[in-house]
């Protein structure tokens, strides 16, 4: 029965057929990490949480709470797109403060598309990205 963090992690990834060398690959915690997590010695941190749902196409909340939206539902949320998964691993291949800078260009590419056909809301507001931050 999956009624802990670690079970649920455990048993999706064989699901898939991953690897815990795979994981390591995918999201950069090491095998040992990821036995410790998946035998409930510990659990992952909230970034070790995101990059796990990541690699085993699955909610956050699938992994902690086991009931809500799950890993099947999940995949329907996931493009198809070669050009849109290319740039979603560049995007996660960042720090955090590089991909803020990379929402903030892609909010300037839409207001350009957008600026004559429509009222548009920066979507600054919304991503939570505060004006006038610093971009190096």
């Amino acid at each position: 029965m999956d009624n802990t963090i670690g079970q649920r992690i455990k048993n999706r990834r064989k699901s898939l057929g991953i690897t815990q060398a795979k994981i390591k690959d995918l999201t950069g915690i090491s095998s040992g990490n990821l036995s410790e997590i998946e035998n409930g010695k510990i659990l992952p941190s909230s970034a070790a949480l995101i990059n796990l749902s990541q690699a085993l196409k699955c909610s956050t909340d699938y992994i902690l709470f086991g009931n809500s939206l799950n890993c099947e539902n999940f995949t329907s949320f996931i493009t198809q797109d070669p050009k849109e998964i290319e740039l979603l691993n560049y995007y996660h291949s960042i720090p955090l403060d590089e991909q803020e800078e990379l929402l903030l260009i892609a909010q300037i590419k839409y207001n350009k598309v957008n600026r004559d056909t429509q009222e548009f809301e920066p979507l600054s507001s919304s991503m939570g990205i505060q004006a006038g931050s610093d971009i190096a």
